[in-house]
């Protein structure tokens, strides 16, 4: 088992802790053999727009080969969130909403929104939509409600017509289950919550992902970074939604100058021994077009 693919790579671009430089990420991938690769910054709310803009100049400025895409990493924001962004109201306030308004304990009201306006994708060249959750909107009033908010968000990522693929899915729910956005810090992260995800919620984002042409990502750091018992539930998930003819593909999620080489060893390692081969991973529609 060979993984071939890198479609979650974060560059200097964006505005967390990435650093890597568009060059290196096309020599580090290159040298490794992976024949198709994509970085894809992170694109939170409207306010980092011109970190996108950024990205796809410098982007555009190279001679980059053809297996190289652009793409972004969109995240799930309450609507409400999205539409005091627009307004302008956090000026005042000197607040930085990069990543929405997490501090504020505002009540989810279902309605969800993506950064990525229509017409948008064409007009910076988009060619993979990777979007996961991050976060739970508003504070889970305990465990149950966790669940229940990101399996929410996650089949709205699994049906939304922008998405191609459903990045890390179910990352950080320890963290909501253990009310860590609240208090920050490891006390409160709770990994017994991945034992408690109904069987049918798995099902049903399986199958809508299914329905709507969307590929899981088997997510490099999610898993290999998981406990042990944790990453067997992640891959375990992988394989009945294999089963139900899910497509998947493979994301370094490099934050890093360069990438760590080893640690593909050691996913591919773990793929074959679940029966994993090179054709479970694909490219999405979006690329095979181009």
């Amino acid at each position: 088992m060979k993984i071939l693919q890198d479609l979650h790579i974060h560059s200097h671009h964006s505005f967390d802790v990435a650093c890597a430089a568009l060059s290196d990420i096309r020599a580090d991938h290159e040298a490794m053999g992976i024949m198709h690769y994509a970085v894809t910054d992170h694109l939170n709310t409207r306010y980092s727009l011109s970190d996108l803009e950024s990205c796809y100049h410098d982007f555009l400025s190279a001679d980059f080969p053809e297996n190289f895409h652009f793409g972004v990493e969109l995240t799930p924001i309450a609507a409400w969130e999205a539409e005091r962004i627009a307004c302008g109201d956090f000026i005042p306030k000197g607040l930085v909403p990069l990543c929405g308004f997490r501090e504020e304990d505002h009540p989810f009201d279902g309605r969800i929104s993506l950064a990525l306006e229509e017409g948008e994708r064409e007009k910076y060249g988009i060619e993979i939509v990777v979007a996961g959750v991050h976060w739970p909107l508003g504070f889970p009033a305990g465990r149950a409600d966790a669940l229940e908010n990101y399996f929410i968000q996650t089949l709205f990522l699994a049906s939304h017509p922008l998405v191609d693929v459903l990045a890390h899915p179910w990352d950080s729910l320890s963290h909501a289950a253990g009310d860590w956005f609240r208090h920050r810090d490891r006390e409160h992260i709770d990994f017994s919550i991945y034992k408690e995800i109904p069987a049918d919620m798995d099902e049903q984002i399986g199958r809508t992902l299914k329905e709507n042409g969307k590929l899981a990502e088997m997510n490099i750091p999610v898993i290999l970074n998981a406990p042990e018992e944790v990453q067997e539930l992640h891959m375990k998930r992988f394989c009945k939604w294999r089963d139900q003819g899910v497509q998947f593909t493979c994301g370094s999620d490099q934050h890093s100058a360069h990438p760590d080489p080893d640690r593909f060893a050691r996913m591919e390692q773990l793929l074959e021994q679940y029966g994993f081969r090179e054709e479970d991973f694909v490219l999405p529609p979006s690329i095979r077009r181009n």
